[in-house]
C-alpha cells in the first residue's frame, strides 16, 4: 500500500489524523486506510490530507472527492488539505488547503500486531500496518506485507515484505528459511539459486546494514 501510516495531531482542542497520499495510491488503497483508521480510534473525527507527490489538479478534485464520501460512512469529517508544494490552490473540492504550525505535537498512530494461526496459502496475500506473526507456514506465491517485522514460525516459502513504509530497522525472523522473495524498506531481493546449507530451512533473520544492505543470518 502506497500510503505511509497516518500521524495523530492536536490541534486547539480537537485531535487530528494526517493522511498522506502518494499519487499511484487507489481507492481501495484510501478506503482500506480508512476503515483501519477506525478500527484503531472508534471516536475520531476529523482528518487532514497531505499529497505527497505530484498530482494533476483533476486528479486532486476526484481523489478529495471520494474521500469525502468514503469519509462520510465512517463518521469522518475532511476539514483540510495541507499546504505544500504539491498543494498550492487555496481549495479542492470545496475543501479549504491551509498551513499548520510546525510546533504542532505529532504522535503515530499504532498498529495492532496481526496475529494468524493458519497456513497462508499460495495466492494469498496478507497485509498489516504493525507487525504480522505467522504461526504456520507461508506457501510459494503467498505474499506478507507488513509495516513493521514479520514472524513465520514455520516454513516460509513465499514473499516476504517488512517496513513497507520505509521502515529500515524492520526485520524478518523465520523458524524455516526458504523465501521466493525478501524485502525491508524497499530494498528487495529475489532468492532464485539455492540457499546455503546453514540458511536453507534453518532458523534466520533478515535486516538493513548500515549500507542499506540486505542481510540474512542463522539463528
Amino acid at each position: 500500500m502506497p500510503m505511509t501510516p497516518p500521524v495523530k495531531i492536536n490541534l486547539a482542542s480537537f485531535d487530528y489524523y494526517i493522511l498522506k497520499l502518494s499519487p499511484d495510491a487507489t481507492a481501495e488503497q484510501i478506503y482500506d486506510k480508512l476503515v483501519h483508521l477506525r478500527k484503531l480510534d472508534a471516536f475520531g473525527r476529523y482528518l487532514v490530507i497531505e499529497f505527497d507527490g505530484k498530482i494533476s489538479p483533476e486528479k486532486q478534485t476526484e481523489i478529495i472527492r471520494l474521500i469525502k464520501v468514503n469519509a462520510e460512512k465512517l463518521m469522518f469529517e475532511l476539514k483540510f488539505i495541507l499546504a505544500n508544494e504539491f498543494a498550492l490552490m487555496k481549495n479542492i473540492a470545496d475543501i479549504p488547503v491551509v498551513e499548520l504550525s510546525l510546533n504542532l505535537k505529532s504522535t503515530p498512530v499504532s498498529n495492532p500486531v496481526l496475529r494468524i494461526e493458519e497456513p497462508i496459502r499460495s495466492g494469498i496475500k496478507i497485509e498489516n500496518d504493525g507487525d504480522i506473526v505467522i504461526l504456520n507456514l507461508v506457501s510459494h506465491n503467498a505474499e506478507i506485507i507488513s509495516g513493521g517485522n514479520i514472524h513465520v514460525y514455520g516454513d516460509a516459502r513465499g514473499r516476504l515484505v517488512a517496513g513497507r513504509y520505509g521502515d529500515k530497522s524492520a526485520r524478518i525472523f523465520v523458524q524455516k528459511f526458504n523465501p521466493e522473495l525478501i524485502s525491508i524498506a524497499g530494498i528487495y531481493k529475489a532468492l532464485d539459486e539455492k540457499l546455503p546449507e546453514h540458511l536453507l530451512n534453518k532458523p534466520a533473520q533478515v535486516f538493513l546494514d548500515d549500507k542499506d544492505r540486505l542481510n540474512v543470518v542463522a539463528l
